[in-house]
This record gives C-alpha cells, sequence and structure tokens, in this order.
C-alpha cells in the first residue's frame, strides 16, 4: 500500500456519518480506510468502462482513409459549417 501523505476533509450530514461508522464497524475496519475503498473501487470501475469503450471503438471496422484526404474533408466540412 502506498504511503499515506496526504490528507482531505469532507462534509457529510450526520445520517451518512452514522452509517459509514457502522459499516465500518461491521467490515471491522475505519471509516477512513473504509472511504479510501470506496474512492478506489469508484476509480478502478471508471477506469474499467473507459477501457471497455476504448475496446469497443478498436473492435469497429470502420474505413480509415489517408490522414491528408481526411483532414482535407474535416477542414472542408468546418469551413461549410460555418457559412
Amino acid at each position: 500500500m502506498a504511503t499515506l501523505t496526504e490528507r482531505l476533509e469532507i462534509r457529510l450530514p450526520p445520517e451518512k456519518i452514522r452509517i459509514l461508522r457502522q459499516e465500518a464497524r461491521r467490515r471491522g475496519v475505519s471509516v477512513a480506510q473504509l472511504v479510501r475503498n470506496a474512492v478506489d473501487l469508484l476509480l478502478e470501475q471508471d477506469m474499467e468502462s473507459q477501457l471497455q469503450a476504448a475496446e469497443s471503438l478498436f473492435r469497429v471496422e470502420a474505413p480509415v482513409g489517408d490522414w491528408e484526404e481526411m483532414k482535407g474533408e474535416i477542414e472542408k466540412a468546418h469551413i461549410e459549417g460555418e457559412k
């Protein structure tokens, strides 16, 4: 585990604090550890969904033209869109 050197303060309603304390007690961990675990899980899930989105894009077999040709088409569409 990484060395914990940074501190973060958050403010929550009393009911959320009560629930966090109950859950931490049930799991046998501190509230701080419970919150760290929740943050890790959230970031892990976000990374997983980003990877899945990228994999989906890679599976699309769309035709890809020459870069200079594509760039010209993009610029032309942009100019025409401004009119």
